[in-house]
């Protein structure tokens, strides 16, 4: 009986770290981005507003021209997050791939653009051959 009650607690507590761990996620994130649309120019700000259910991540990226896209197939493990945006660029849907880790006020993501997009040979974030591009946001 002592044994068995020892196990229903140390499950119960793991739960709640468990719970806590997920909704560190949970908030406003911020991320800035060198160059600004078209290149040059201020930063880009991206935004993240992101709600921790269990394992399930949802919410809104706000773009750097302000048009906002629901965040799908989120998932969290443990400090690892992954979530998709699909976005209109210039009437065509194109869907971005995000993926990363968040630690206290900073969420590190690398993200790219699914089905090809970047410059010829493809260029940081999309098409063949490209690299995923990296920002880190911080919490607001």
């Amino acid at each position: 009986m002592r044994y068995r009650m020892i196990f229903v607690v140390a499950s119960v507590l793991c739960f709640m770290i468990l719970a806590a761990a997920a909704a560190e996620i949970t908030g406003t994130w911020v991320a800035e981005m060198e160059g600004g649309p078209g290149g040059g120019g201020q930063p880009t700000k991206i935004t993240f507003i992101l709600k921790a259910d269990g394992s399930t991540l949802t919410g809104t990226n706000i773009g750097p021209r302000g048009n906002e896209n629901e965040i799908v197939e989120g998932k969290i493990d443990g400090d690892k997050v992954s979530f998709s945006v699909k976005v209109d660029m210039m009437g065509n849907e194109m869907k971005i791939n995000y993926k990363g880790t968040v630690s206290g006020d900073e969420l590190k993501l690398t993200f790219e653009f699914e089905g090809g997009m970047g410059g010829p040979g493809g260029g940081p974030g999309g098409g063949p051959g490209a690299k995923p591009m990296e920002i880190v946001a911080k919490r607001q």
